[in-house]
């Protein structure tokens, strides 16, 4: 049975959540939709996204430089922009994964020699990779993207190593497919 502090203290942490992604929302409602040109790779690849952008969205010493300014409006401007940009790489980088994916089970659906295990894994890192993203797109808001750093660079490693599993897979059907085409 669940006391009257817990049910109270739930409630309050529910509310919260909800606050934070109708604010989230509401700043990706000012967002442009991420066209498949806007997305890594120019529509084809998570690579184009250099690690060092990353980095550099989500660091903490262009607000450093900002805060030493002392504009009110400028630092505002600052966290406005900063988190639109980081909101904006999120979503570029959760609609690349969602490509990946389903290239991935477009390939998989005509390939003859699955590995379980690899497509277990592969799967699991998809998964991971959606609450991450999920996770980053409401914790901008309520922390900011100078604290999310190391969680947007591993978000970042973990889609290249989801492209590279869909660049090999696709390679190695092609190989079988020359392979096997013979003459006629």
């Amino acid at each position: 049975m669940i006391g009257p502090g817990s049910a109270l203290i739930a409630a309050v942490g529910l509310l919260l959540l909800i606050w934070i992604w109708i604010r989230a929302d509401a700043t990706s409602r000012e967002l442009p939709l991420a066209p498949d040109e806007w997305l890594p790779g120019g529509g084809e690849d998570a690579e184009a996204c250099l690690p060092e952008f990353v980095s550099r969205i989500f660091s903490g010493d262009d607000l450093a430089f900002v805060w030493r300014l002392d504009s009110p409006e400028l630092k505002s401007q600052f966290r406005r922009e900063r988190h639109a940009v980081a909101l904006l790489w999120v979503q570029q980088t959760s609609a690349a994964v969602r490509r990946i994916m389903r290239r991935h089970l477009e390939a998989s659906r005509t390939s003859q020699d699955l590995e379980f295990a690899v497509e277990v894994r592969v799967f699991l890192q998809y998964a991971q990779l959606r609450v991450i993203c999920g996770g980053l797109f409401l914790l901008v808001g309520l922390a900011g993207p100078q604290r999310l750093r190391g969680m947007a660079l591993y978000a970042h490693r973990l889609t290249q190593r989801i492209g590279g599993v869909l660049r090999e897979f696709e390679s190695g059907a092609r190989a079988r497919e020359i392979s096997g085409a013979g003459p006629y």
